[in-house]
């Protein structure tokens, strides 16, 4: 193997199928067919299963002639069957057997009926003609994947068509740019059925771009999702979205979050970004985006913390983004940001004119009044507060307070002395001395704006104006000066509410925030603007340190990149490390644990216990054995399920087992064999009963879905938004480009297993806000994988964590109060049923 690349890669290869497939191959067609086909084996042969001699194909039994017809041979005889799977179409067919596989059993009846099956594969092969399916590193086609797990169906059975055919036929027109697509547009000029739109959509599946038709569809898809019947949206509204999808992808996540945002205010968004972009002068229009994104980055968090009643988000939406639809001056832009402050303020129930201090204690969640929660609430507001102090940035308070004394002084009123000590809080910045001569400096240092923005705060001096008060406009003129302070406050609170945990960058770098390049000049990329932030300048002394180029949204994903570098591994390793660690650190940072009850939080305990229970259960009963395996199928890969299968014959194994089986498994298996099997009471453990218990009593609050959304963990590429929620989906393999986080976002477990652990040493769920990030940098720092998709690396990271958190040994976390609370009592309560 040492020798001969392709040996090893077919050890590889045959390493990740279950060991029965594995047996069968060797025996037929035998390692030495294989030996050519090793590299399609590895990529797309690890949900190969063949049983008793005879291939399981997806769709079952009922389908198996469809797939001899496609494959050339029956399942019936496996070595020929993988051989001809392998080796067809340069590994295509392969791929989409193996994406086909991955999905759930449900979809998979959809997928694979006649002649859907056939139809589906004829079109992704003419698709992916010329090219090879396993040239490169990592496999393709990852949005064949996503497509199949995400497709939507009506109830007739056709597939979901956000807005109607006639408005995607003009898109298809409209996207050509490719060879592919526009081989696709004149079949689309025919269209009559729902049908048809699937099948271009299969097409494209195989052409490596984040911003195509399929994306397109993927997305507005989403957006349809969670909206009821009546609320989807218009195909005029779906038009205005995919015209614009190139610039503002990235930025429609925020409608799938919040589907009350009907089509008025997604129209009022584009207007708004339309009149931005239409600003000619580049400072002011870089002040513009900023300040657009900050305010609308502080409306998705109070939106997401509840704090914005729900039948008032689309009107608070509209009145937040509205003021900036008309900006002509640096002056007219800083009032037009204050009013939609103030409009996002009385949304949120505060006053129009509430102090900085408050609009703080906003962001770090609503009120609290028990103890518990109150300390929770303060620790985050002195966490946000303290990230504004570090990058030195000028308080609200301060800004107002100065534009309203200018406007008085420009009416002839107001006092002079009163504004010079505000006006001198401006100067208290300043820029590090410069390592550098300006020779050396433009010979080394990549042309960038970021030193232009804070050198201008810098330069910056309104005593003059203030002492010897000149005209109208001077002061005036004056005012609009305080546009790129109050830009960068801004943009400081949405950078301090995603402070990754185990930040330094934040705290180190007190020019940051004010380096945040949102015009794209870095790089000379205008179509920047509204794309997600990437990090540039990192270990480039010379350009002015590390800063943040593109919009603001995504923004905790960009923070959790910048910031995983100052987290040291205890071993040497980098295996999965970079596209798995900031998915991590989102899921412990963008959720937060507010409004979940004592009730919720004992459930999510009673669903991985009596997933165990069943688990346990199922090896003295083959009933209980055989459905909780058709339960596991849709979850887990074959070679994870035929092990947990061959552990559930004997009690010494499933004990074995149970540490490995992950959260999201067990807690997956308690819902679904309640869902499948609501009058089996039988089966259940007693964590099981009282599981039950509580969903007769609190019906919502126990219910999966609310479960899902209490300890879930955004999903922005594979489900195109940051709403927090359990999918249920088997383990995406690793892939390459844009599509690297749907590995890191198929991983569900951790919350789960830190509510767990919370609610098992008594910690109320407010807790949970300062545990979770805690916990998971620790937990993180863990990691110790043996190949990329080392899926248990990461089980054994958070277990080592748990252990130690229990004995007290995990560093900044074991001093947080440990009181019993009501979740303590509410465990008491269900014993006694």
């Amino acid at each position: 193997m040492l020798g001969d690349p392709s040996v090893a890669r077919l050890y590889w290869a045959l390493a990740k199928t279950d060991d029965e497939t594995s047996l069968a191959l060797r025996n037929s067609p035998g390692l030495r067919k294989l030996l050519p086909l090793g590299s399609i084996l590895d990529f797309y042969g690890s949900q190969i299963c063949i049983r008793s001699g005879r291939v399981a194909v997806p769709g079952g039994e009922s389908v198996e002639a469809d797939w001899k017809e496609l494959v050339g041979t029956s399942p019936e005889k496996s070595g020929e069957f993988v051989t001809n799977l392998l080796a067809k179409d340069n590994g295509w067919l392969a791929a989409y057997f193996d994406a086909l596989s991955r999905v759930s059993r449900t979809q998979q009846v959809h997928l694979t009926e006649t002649p859907r099956l056939k139809q589906l594969y004829d079109v992704f092969r003419k698709g992916a003609a010329g090219t090879n399916a396993v040239r490169g590193v990592f496999p393709k086609a990852p949005d064949l994947l996503v497509l199949f797990t995400r497709i939507q169906w009506e109830s007739n059975g056709d597939p979901h068509v956000p807005g109607n055919l006639e408005v995607w036929k003009e898109i298809l027109l409209q996207k050509s740019e490719s060879k592919t697509v526009r081989s696709w547009v004149k079949r689309a000029r025919s269209w009559d059925r729902p049908e048809q739109l699937l099948e271009t959509m299969t097409a494209l599946s195989s052409i490596d771009s984040d911003n195509g038709p399929l994306q397109i569809y993927l997305t507005l898809s989403e957006l349809n999702r969670g909206r009821q019947p009546g609320n989807r949206l218009s195909a005029e509204t779906v038009h205005q979205m995919a015209d614009r999808f190139s610039e503002l992808n990235n930025w429609y996540l925020v409608f799938a979050e919040f589907p009350d945002l009907n089509d008025a205010g997604i129209s009022s968004f584009m207007k708004s970004t339309e009149a931005i972009d239409r600003i000619s002068n580049p400072t002011l229009r870089g002040n513009a985006l900023g300040a657009f994104q900050a305010t609308v980055g502080l409306w998705q968090i109070l939106a997401r913390q509840g704090q914005i009643p729900e039948p008032e988000l689309n009107t608070s939406w509209q009145k937040v983004i509205e003021p900036f639809t008309a900006i002509s001056s640096s002056t007219q832009l800083f009032d037009s940001t204050q009013k939609s402050l103030q409009e996002l303020l009385l949304a949120a129930g505060m006053k129009a004119d509430s102090s900085q201090g408050e609009l703080v204690e906003l962001l770090a969640g609503p009120r609290q009044a028990t103890p518990d929660g109150l300390r929770e609430h303060t620790a985050l507001g002195a966490r946000i507060n303290s990230v504004l102090d570090d990058q030195r940035l000028v308080s609200l308070d301060t800004l107002f307070a100065l534009s309203e004394g200018l406007k008085e002084m420009a009416q002839g009123k107001g006092k002079s002395d009163a504004l010079l000590p505000l006006a001198a809080e401006l100067r208290e910045f300043d820029l590090p001395r410069p390592i550098f001569t300006n020779s050396e400096k433009i010979s080394w240092a990549p042309p960038n704006y970021t030193a232009h923005h804070a050198e201008l705060q810098v330069r910056t001096d309104l005593t003059k104006v203030i002492k010897e008060p000149g005209s109208h406009a001077q002061l005036e003129t004056a005012r609009g000066q305080l546009m790129p302070f109050l830009r960068d406050t801004l943009v400081g609170l949405n950078y301090a509410y995603y402070e990754p945990p185990g930040a330094q960058m934040l705290h180190h770098n007190p020019l940051f925030v004010r380096s945040h390049d949102f015009l794209g000049v870095s790089i000379q990329s205008p179509d920047r603007l509204w794309s997600a932030p990437i990090l540039l300048g990192a270990g480039s002394p010379a350009g002015g340190g590390a800063y943040l180029v593109g919009s603001l949204v995504d923004l905790s994903y960009a923070l959790a990149t910048t910031e995983q570098d100052f987290l040291s591994p205890e071993n040497v390793q980098a295996l999965i490390w970079k596209d798995l660690v900031p998915e991590l650190l989102v899921g412990a940072t963008l959720p937060r644990w507010w409004s979940v009850t004592p009730v919720e939080l004992h459930a999510a305990t009673l669903y991985q216990k009596a997933g165990e229970e069943l688990l346990t259960a199922s090896a003295g009963n083959a009933q209980i054995r055989e459905k909780v395996i058709a339960i596991l199928s849709d979850r887990l890969t074959s070679q994870r399920l035929e092990r947990v299968q061959q552990s559930l014959f004997r009690a010494e194994d499933v004990a074995v087992m149970l540490p490995r089986m992950t959260p999201a498994e067990t807690a997956y298996i308690a819902a679904e064999y309640h869902s499948r099997f609501p009058e089996e009471n039988s089966s259940w453990g007693p964590a099981g009963q009282q599981l039950q218990e509580l969903q007769r009593r609190y019906p919502a609050e126990v219910s999966w879905e609310h479960l899902s959304r209490d300890f879930g963990v955004p999903h922005p590429t594979m489900a195109r938004t940051n709403a927090c929620q359990l999918l249920n989906v088997k383990p995406f393999p690793f892939f390459g480009s844009y599509s690297s986080r749907l590995f890191g976002e198929s991983w569900e477990s951790s919350n789960l297993y830190w509510a767990r652990l919370a609610d098992e040493m008594g910690y109320s769920p407010v807790a949970l806000n300062s545990l979770v990030p805690e916990l998971s940098r620790r937990a993180i720092t863990k990691i110790f994988a043996t190949e990329p998709d080392d899926w248990p690396a990461i089980l054994r990271a958070i277990q080592e964590t748990g252990d130690e958190f229990r004995q007290s040994k995990t560093a900044g976390v074991s001093g947080v109060n440990t009181t019993a609370t009501a979740s303590e009592k509410m465990r008491n309560d269900a014993n006694t049923y």
